[in-house]
């Protein structure tokens, strides 16, 4: 089934931040020799990709149709880093390019981006003969199992909250 891009409509509908055809363009230009796969693969890895963004990060402002749109974006009072107003149609550049980073971490692993997590299989401590390890004590919950790739979070920063968005909105307001 063929993806359905938002535009910047705020459809209810959509299930893509991100077309095939643009996400192909995307890894082509970078190099990203592991985007392979089925053009259905690919779309799969894409809807996960455009969830994870929907779902799983709090960003600025407000959904710029509230509940009747499908995904987060497009949002109403959101600016980028330069302090420059997003337009309530518009979906930024960073939120088109990180669904395609996101998508290619899905098209190599599928499901990585929301792992199942089973807290108490958590081993602190392992004991073999005379050997002992005890692994750094991090916290247990489900969000410090989910990875973080970084060169994403650098690309939607300005408009996750707590992540330089806030700080930008606070000033032009």
């Amino acid at each position: 089934m063929a993806l359905t891009v938002e535009t910047g409509t705020g459809s209810a509908t959509a299930d893509a931040f991100i077309s095939l055809a643009d996400a192909d363009t995307y890894h082509t230009n970078h190099g990203n020799s592991t985007w392979t796969g089925t053009d259905e693969l690919k779309e799969q890895a894409i809807r996960r990709a455009t969830a994870y963004l929907s779902n799983s990060v709090d960003w600025v402002g407000a959904r710029a149709n509230l509940r009747s749109q499908a995904l987060a974006w497009p949002r109403s009072s959101t600016y980028d880093c330069d302090g420059t107003l997003i337009l309530t149609t518009e979906i930024p550049i960073e939120v088109v390019n990180a669904a395609a980073e996101l998508a290619l971490r899905e098209i190599v692993t599928p499901g990585s981006l929301t792992p199942d997590v089973t807290l108490t299989e958590r081993v602190k401590m392992e004991k073999i003969g005379d050997l002992q390890t005890t692994y750094a004590d991090t916290p247990i919950s489900a969000d410090s199992s989910k990875p973080i790739i970084s060169m994403v979070e650098d690309m939607i920063a300005c408009f996750v909250v707590g992540g330089g968005g806030e700080t930008v909105f606070v000033n032009r307001a």
